[in-house]
């Protein structure tokens, strides 16, 4: 069944999958202003054109189940669309074993108005057991509703949404009262967040110093790729989709904006730094508490009035953080799975695997995912320096193994074009060239940051990380191609049969 969303809908969806209120936030303290600088560079170079690549393969595709897989086995073959579509699937399994040990985090802020995570010993246990049950229990019980229909999903996006909408409005709104009340010290505020020291290196004398920014500008655009994997479950989602990414991508860069500009004007951001319970660890939060506590003193509350209100805005962000914890776990458990499962040749997977219920979901796959997420969840909670080591190298093999399929998806672009799988009425942008040249920009953006994340390991002598980002994508894409070699075999024995 295809769930009917409303143009405004999927734009809320999409924009609020891709907007991430932790990177606006860790982007002003990190480079105050001019991180707007590199936001404008990275979406001029990056996410735009990336954007419209996205619309364009989803218009032509977005009846189809396979995503990433759907869109490259034309431009460029079955197989190298499977390999990208494996490499794509393994970099979100690692991080879904991280979202899930995360959780709590937000959950503990809600519920108690701090981390207690690390400080829990109920029933004499200690904190590291309560945060694997807890996690192991997400596991199985997000599984559990996910297999009861797409429309669980979406429920999760849209509540997402709507929660991420009341907080920005929350830190906007005050931003500008606090602004309002103290406009004196507007111009002292903006003049220090744009000549603040790059948090990297105390430094802004050469491009490279900034270049870790530029990595994290580009980061802070992703999710495009998840969204479009849903696509195939919405009705009119041809002509929907392509329009609600465009749209998207100019609400997305309005609201980095416009959220980084009202910081800037509302916050001394050396006084900011200077503090010793800032870190990036506590970012979100603090910043959100800091702006509580500037607006109790605009409001003229007293000490009482000011906890409470303090306590309101970090409940609040520990809220939405949570629910959107929850809308992307939801839709990274199902999104890139069904996509690899579904979308890819029905002869590479078991038959059970590829069944669907009653619900169109493919719910013996989800489980045995959810069994998978639950013994590495395990695994990790042993303490076991090995299998800590393991699961930071595993990580480590999917920081390139995350950026390769964008790059391959980028790269195929002009080969779409060149091979006439669309008639030219039907492209977003009618000239070759210009086409071409975004094709050219989102490669170049990713080579780079592919780059730079081999680079600085070599750079700082840590050989292990180095070898480790190379050997993931190797490793993974060499057992995606033995999977697809089997198929083959089996089809030519087939056919000499």
């Amino acid at each position: 069944m295809r769930k009917n969303l409303s143009l405004p809908n999927l734009v809320l969806i999409i924009t609020t999958t891709v907007f991430s209120f932790s990177s606006m936030t860790t982007a002003f303290f990190m480079m105050g202003s001019r991180s707007l600088i590199w936001f404008f560079i990275s979406a001029g170079c990056y996410f735009i054109p990336y954007a419209i690549i996205v619309a364009q393969y989803t218009k032509k595709y977005a009846r189809l189940s396979g995503s990433i897989y759907d869109w490259l086995k034309d431009s460029l073959s079955p197989k190298t669309a499977f390999v990208t579509a494996f490499l794509w699937y393994c970099s979100y399994f690692i991080w879904m074993i991280s979202l899930f040990m995360k959780l709590l985090i937000p959950l503990s802020v809600l519920l108690f108005g701090q981390d207690l995570t690390g400080k829990i010993h109920w029933l004499g246990l200690p904190p590291q057991v309560w945060l694997v049950c807890f996690s192991i229990f997400a596991v199985f019980l997000l599984t559990g509703l996910i297999n009861r229909g797409f429309q669980t999903i979406v429920s999760f996006l849209k509540l997402s949404g709507y929660a991420m909408i009341g907080l920005l409005l929350l830190s906007l709104l005050s931003n500008l009262a606090i602004i309002l009340h103290q406009p004196e010290q507007v111009a002292a505020n903006i003049a220090e967040s744009l000549h603040a020291p790059n948090f990297f290196t105390d430094t802004n004398e050469h491009f490279l110093s900034q270049l870790p920014f530029f990595i994290f500008s580009i980061t802070a655009f992703g999710g495009l790729d998840t969204v479009a994997s849903l696509a195939d479950r919405t009705k009119e989602s041809q002509t929907r989709f392509p329009k609600a990414v465009v749209y998207s991508a100019g609400l997305i860069l309005l609201l980095y904006f416009s959220g980084i500009i009202l910081w800037s004007g509302a916050t001394n951001l050396e006084q900011l730094r200077g503090g010793n319970q800032m870190h990036l660890g506590n970012l979100m939060y603090g910043l959100v508490g800091s702006t509580a506590h500037s607006l109790s003193k605009v409001l003229d509350l007293n000490s009482s009035q000011g906890q409470l209100l303090y306590q309101v805005y970090i409940r609040y962000t520990a809220l939405t953080m949570f629910v959107s914890y929850l809308s992307l776990l939801s839709s990274i458990t199902y999104g890139p799975l069904k996509s690899l499962i579904q979308g890819t040749p029905k002869e590479l997977w078991p038959q059970k695997l590829v069944r669907l219920n009653k619900q169109q979901m493919p719910a013996k796959a989800l489980w045995f995912q959810s069994l998978l997420l639950a013994l590495c969840i395990v695994a990790l909670s042993l303490n076991h320096s090995f299998v800590g080591d393991l699961f930071n190298q595993l990580t480590y093999m999917t920081n390139v193994s995350r950026a390769l399929p964008y790059f391959i998806v980028a790269m195929s672009f002009p080969f779409f074009l060149q091979k006439g799988i669309v008639q030219p009425c039907e492209l977003l942008i009618h000239r070759k060239s210009i086409n071409y040249s975004l094709s050219l920009s989102v490669c170049a953006c990713i080579f780079l940051a592919i780059a730079f994340q081999i680079y600085e390991p070599l750079k700082v002598g840590n050989y292990l990380n180095f070898f480790t980002l190379i050997i993931g994508p190797l490793l993974f894409g060499g057992l995606a191609s033995w999977i697809y070699q089997r198929l083959e075999r089996r089809q030519k024995r087939s056919r000499f049969a």
